[in-house]
């Protein structure tokens, strides 16, 4: 396939002017810089992955006082 389009781009159909790119990264430097994207959504996320690591090590260290409390009662 790139064989086909070297072979297109060198043939006389196709001509690419010279000042081609220049044109064309003065169009992209005129648009708009997106807003950052940071929605109620994302936020949500972040906090659930942030309570379920909470409770995870609420959970392992509750287990880990389980077994010390049962292991030093003797």
């Amino acid at each position: 396939m790139n064989n086909d389009l070297e072979s297109l781009l060198d043939s006389s159909l196709v001509s690419i002017p010279d000042d081609f790119t220049e044109r064309v990264m003065r169009e992209i430097y005129r648009l708009p810089q997106p807003a950052p994207r940071q929605t109620w959504r994302d936020r949500l996320q972040w906090l659930a992955i942030i309570g379920t690591a909470a409770l995870g090590a609420v959970e392992l260290f509750s287990f880990i006082f389980g077994i010390w409390t049962v292991t030093t009662a003797y």
